[in-house]
Protein backbone atom coordinates (compact mmCIF):
# COMPACT_ATOMS: atom_id res chain seq x y z
CA UNK A 1 0.00 0.00 0.00
CA UNK A 2 3.09 2.26 -0.51
CA UNK A 3 1.67 3.68 -3.65
CA UNK A 4 -1.84 5.07 -1.56
CA UNK A 5 -2.63 7.44 0.80
CA UNK A 6 -0.10 7.95 3.77
CA UNK A 7 -1.51 10.03 6.38
CA UNK A 8 1.49 8.48 8.88
CA UNK A 9 4.65 6.34 8.68
CA UNK A 10 3.86 2.91 7.28
CA UNK A 11 2.57 0.19 9.90
CA UNK A 12 1.82 0.37 13.15
CA UNK A 13 3.50 2.91 14.20
CA UNK A 14 1.67 4.04 17.29
CA UNK A 15 3.51 0.94 18.81
CA UNK A 16 7.27 2.12 18.11
CA UNK A 17 7.86 3.28 21.82
CA UNK A 18 10.32 6.27 20.53
CA UNK A 19 8.01 7.31 17.68
CA UNK A 20 5.07 7.83 19.86
CA UNK A 21 7.19 9.02 22.52
CA UNK A 22 8.53 11.88 19.79
CA UNK A 23 4.48 12.72 18.97
CA UNK A 24 3.49 12.86 22.79
CA UNK A 25 0.86 9.53 22.58
CA UNK A 26 -0.94 8.84 25.43
CA UNK A 27 -1.39 4.86 26.27
CA UNK A 28 -5.23 5.66 25.83
CA UNK A 29 -4.51 6.85 22.43
CA UNK A 30 -2.32 3.68 21.47
CA UNK A 31 -5.17 1.55 23.07
CA UNK A 32 -7.91 2.99 21.10
CA UNK A 33 -5.71 3.31 17.62
CA UNK A 34 -5.37 -0.76 18.31
CA UNK A 35 -8.83 -1.46 18.80
CA UNK A 36 -9.03 0.82 15.34
CA UNK A 37 -6.88 -1.52 13.97
CA UNK A 38 -8.00 -4.48 14.86
CA UNK A 39 -11.88 -3.50 13.98
CA UNK A 40 -10.73 -2.93 10.18
CA UNK A 41 -7.76 -5.33 9.90
CA UNK A 42 -10.79 -8.39 8.98
CA UNK A 43 -12.09 -5.48 6.09
CA UNK A 44 -8.23 -4.55 4.43
CA UNK A 45 -7.41 -8.20 4.35
CA UNK A 46 -10.52 -9.00 2.84
CA UNK A 47 -10.03 -6.39 0.16
CA UNK A 48 -6.55 -7.27 -0.26
CA UNK A 49 -7.30 -10.81 -0.96
CA UNK A 50 -9.78 -9.80 -3.16
CA UNK A 51 -6.80 -7.53 -5.28
CA UNK A 52 -4.64 -10.46 -5.37
CA UNK A 53 -7.68 -12.82 -6.92
CA UNK A 54 -8.36 -10.09 -10.19
CA UNK A 55 -4.81 -10.14 -10.19
CA UNK A 56 -3.93 -13.74 -10.92
CA UNK A 57 -7.15 -14.28 -13.38
CA UNK A 58 -5.62 -11.25 -15.17
CA UNK A 59 -2.65 -13.05 -15.67
CA UNK A 60 -4.76 -15.86 -16.59
CA UNK A 61 -6.11 -14.04 -19.22
CA UNK A 62 -2.99 -12.68 -20.55
CA UNK A 63 -1.66 -16.14 -20.94
CA UNK A 64 -4.30 -17.45 -23.28
CA UNK A 65 -3.00 -18.48 -26.69
CA UNK A 66 -5.66 -16.11 -27.75
CA UNK A 67 -5.82 -12.91 -26.33
CA UNK A 68 -9.13 -11.22 -26.05
CA UNK A 69 -8.77 -7.82 -25.58
CA UNK A 70 -12.16 -6.93 -23.96
CA UNK A 71 -11.82 -9.62 -21.32
CA UNK A 72 -8.10 -8.36 -20.80
CA UNK A 73 -9.89 -4.63 -20.52
CA UNK A 74 -12.62 -6.37 -18.24
CA UNK A 75 -9.70 -7.82 -15.68
CA UNK A 76 -8.02 -4.37 -16.08
CA UNK A 77 -11.42 -2.89 -14.69
CA UNK A 78 -11.44 -5.54 -12.09
CA UNK A 79 -8.18 -4.85 -10.59
CA UNK A 80 -8.29 -1.33 -10.54
CA UNK A 81 -11.69 -1.31 -8.86
CA UNK A 82 -10.23 -4.46 -6.05
CA UNK A 83 -7.11 -2.15 -5.58
CA UNK A 84 -9.66 1.19 -5.36
CA UNK A 85 -11.27 -0.93 -2.39
CA UNK A 86 -8.24 -1.63 -0.86
CA UNK A 87 -7.01 2.01 -0.85
CA UNK A 88 -10.27 3.24 0.65
CA UNK A 89 -10.50 0.60 3.51
CA UNK A 90 -6.80 1.60 4.35
CA UNK A 91 -7.49 5.47 4.35
CA UNK A 92 -10.92 4.80 6.43
CA UNK A 93 -8.97 3.18 8.77
CA UNK A 94 -5.50 5.88 8.90
CA UNK A 95 -8.17 8.41 9.31
CA UNK A 96 -9.92 6.93 12.36
CA UNK A 97 -6.82 7.02 13.86
CA UNK A 98 -5.68 10.14 13.10
CA UNK A 99 -9.16 11.76 14.51
CA UNK A 100 -7.46 10.00 18.54
CA UNK A 101 -4.39 12.83 17.77
CA UNK A 102 -4.72 16.43 18.79
CA UNK A 103 -3.22 18.75 16.99
CA UNK A 104 -0.25 19.52 18.08
CA UNK A 105 0.61 15.18 18.02
CA UNK A 106 -0.66 15.81 14.00
CA UNK A 107 1.70 18.85 13.68
CA UNK A 108 4.67 16.45 14.93
CA UNK A 109 3.92 13.65 12.37
CA UNK A 110 3.50 15.83 10.19
CA UNK A 111 6.96 16.88 10.19
CA UNK A 112 8.24 13.04 9.99
CA UNK A 113 6.70 12.77 6.52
Amino acid sequence: MRGGLQLGPPGRWWDDKGFAKSLGLRSDQKEKMDSIFNANKGTILLRYQSLQQEEARLEDTTRQAQLDESAIFAGIDRVTQARASLEKANAHMLLLIRQEMDKNQIERLEQHR
